[in-house]
Parts: C-alpha cells; sequence; structure tokens
C-alpha cells in the first residue's frame, strides 16, 4: 500500500510477490472480521473517449434521496477492494448516513494501480493521467443516478491515494466539503494550495516510505523527497486562515502498543476543528485501527480508529447546504 514509482525488472518482480503476501494478509484479517464481499464492480469514463476505469460502491442499492458521498482512495500499488477490506471504512459510513465510492486507479496490472497525485506514481505519473477529471466524472455520475448528494461529496485517501485528495482539493477548489489524508502529504508545489476546506490528517512519526519529517523514507522507492508533514497542514490551514489550538495528547484506549496519539487543531472563527492533524507517535506507514497485523518497523496503531475519526470529521462538516445554495454549481455551500 506505499507509494511506488519506476522500479528495475527485479525489483518489479519481488515487489509483485511483496503484493501478493499482502494481499493474503488482507483477506485473512478480513475473513477474521467477517466482513460482506464488495458490491459489483462498475465502470466509468471521463469522457471525451477517455480510459474506462472501475469502482464499487459501498452499498449499491439506490437510496430514497441523495447521501453524502466519501471518495476513498487505495495506496500506490494497491487498489479499491484492498483498501475497502482492511479499513472497515464501508461500515463506519454506513453507520453515519454516508456512500462510499472506491475507485480504482490506474496501471497495467489490478494489484498495482496509482493516482497521479503531482510528483507520484508509477503507471498513472509515467502517463500523465489527469486523476481529478477522472475523479470528478465519477462523481457526476453518481449525482446523476441520484445516488450522491453534489454538495456533500468528501474525499479521503491513503498514501498515493491521500496526496491524490490532496491534488483534487488544490486543483479543483469548491468540489469537495472536506478532505482527509492517512500516511500522504502534498505531492504537489504547496503553493498551489490557494483556497482552504476543512482536512482531517492522520500520520505516524516513524513512517518509513513517506517520513513524517520530510524527506527520502529509508523504504522509500522513489529517491524524490517528500514535503514535512507539518508543513502540508500549515499551508491548509493558512488557506483556511485558521490558527493551531495547542496539541492535545489522546488517552490510550487499547493498552500499551508502542503507539500514542497526539491531536493539533487549528480553528477559525466559525470552525473549532477547520485542519486537524492526529500525530501517531511511533506508528508507521499504515491506517490506525485496519485490519492489517502490526510489524516493528511498521506499527498499526491501535489507539486510534482511522475510519471512525474520518467519519466523524466528514459528519460535523456535512450539514446540507440551504436550497438556495444547494442548486448552485458549486459543490460547497
Amino acid at each position: 500500500m506505499s507509494s511506488i514509482s519506476f522500479i528495475p525488472r527485479a525489483r518489479a518482480m519481488r515487489a509483485a510477490a511483496l503484493r501478493v503476501v499482502a494481499a493474503i494478509a488482507f483477506l485473512g484479517a478480513i475473513a477474521a472480521r467477517a466482513e460482506a464481499p464488495p458490491p459489483v464492480v462498475q465502470t466509468w469514463t471521463a469522457g471525451g473517449g477517455g480510459a474506462s476505469r472501475s469502482y464499487f460502491l459501498s452499498d449499491d442499492d439506490k437510496p430514497k434521496q441523495p447521501r453524502p458521498l466519501i471518495v476513498a482512495l487505495h495506496g500506490g500499488g494497491s487498489n479499491a477492494a484492498l483498501l475497502a477490506a482492511a479499513t472497515g471504512l464501508s461500515k463506519a459510513a454506513r453507520d453515519a448516513g454516508f456512500l462510499v465510492a472506491y475507485p480504482n486507479g490506474s496501471g497495467a496490472a489490478a494489484d498495482a494501480y496509482t493516482w497521479n497525485s503531482g510528483a507520484c506514481c508509477g503507471y498513472a505519473k509515467a502517463r500523465n493521467v489527469d486523476d481529478v477529471a477522472h475523479l470528478q466524472a465519477l462523481v457526476a455520475r453518481l449525482v446523476s443516478q441520484g445516488r450522491a448528494d453534489p454538495a456533500r461529496v468528501f474525499a479521503v485517501g491513503f498514501s498515493n491515494g491521500g496526496m491524490m485528495a490532496y491534488r483534487w482539493a488544490a486543483q479543483a477548489p469548491g468540489t469537495l466539503r472536506a478532505v482527509a489524508a492517512v500516511s500522504a502529504t502534498l505531492d504537489i508545489d504547496p503553493a498551489l494550495v490557494r483556497e482552504g476546506l476543512p482536512v482531517l490528517h492522520i500520520h505516524g512519526t516513524d513512517d518509513p516510505y513517506v517520513p513524517y519529517a520530510g524527506g527520502i523514507g529509508r523504504k522509500a522507492s522513489t529517491g524524490a523527497p517528500r514535503l514535512a508533514v507539518e508543513a502540508a497542514v500549515a499551508r491548509w490551514a493558512a488557506a483556511m486562515d485558521a490558527r493551531a489550538q495547542g496539541a492535545e495528547k489522546l488517552r490510550s484506549p487499547a493498552g500499551d502498543d508502542g503507539t500514542s496519539v497526539t491531536r493539533v487543531r487549528h480553528a477559525t472563527a466559525s470552525d473549532p476543528q477547520a485542519v486537524v492533524l492526529y500525530r501517531i507517535e511511533g506508528g508507521g506507514h499504515t491506517w490506525p485501527g485496519s485490519a492489517l497485523a502490526s510489524t516493528p518497523d511498521n506499527r498499526v496503531s491501535r489507539q486510534l480508529d482511522a475510519s471512525e475519526t474520518v467519519v466523524a470529521f466528514f459528519k460535523a462538516h456535512a450539514k446540507p447546504c440551504p436550497k438556495q445554495r444547494a442548486a448552485s454549481r458549486s459543490l460547497r455551500c
């Protein structure tokens, strides 16, 4: 699930083998949790003769009225099904009245899709895929089907998917109500973030792929340095004119697992949680609370349920738009 870029053939073979092992670990964990299988996979295109892409929904029944939509973006070298299976995001969203769309990125293999998030990653980056256009076309499709509320669209992503969520928010301001990134950072020039929106960021301080402090991670498969997490969060906070409220050490609900959680909220006059950072002390390149097993050099924190946290953040920013604004062309109130 880590962000990947170009690798030689021998390394590509090793990476493919590791993906198989990772997939087995995912599926084993999911079987233990007795999660329902994902709904039927569907396809969409960005129009203009663009390539067809695949996705599935957390719930395939057509609702009586459009629901707030979460677009969940998998990590690089992975796919939508693995993200849904490992995170439990569908249940958390369903309980809160949200619909989740899980789109696949692009790539030569179904277990190695990537997103063109800017400086990263792999197939999508090499072919300059316009993933912002693809994602907006997916939202338009779900809106036209009466499934999604166009004024309450949210995006969350892991690793390369989180970078993609950030690029979407920066490149198409006004199309998302809020965005969340897990184990990611800004993968574009921070100066391109010109319009703010509520942002939630979750990141481990021991992330070996996307280092919390920035630079090149000890397990990174690309030589490109990453922007420090706090610099990325600060850029979003500045765009919102939000001020940091001080760090809060959260209570540990799961005993000692080698991790702890510190929350830093940035508030505006009208929103006490305009931009929120959850710093996972000792956490790795993971989705906290996921079904994956923790390892000594890549800990999965049990002190925070990232899915529940993301959904709660989105719910706090999902107040329906007034009728006069709901009819406007903007996807934000």
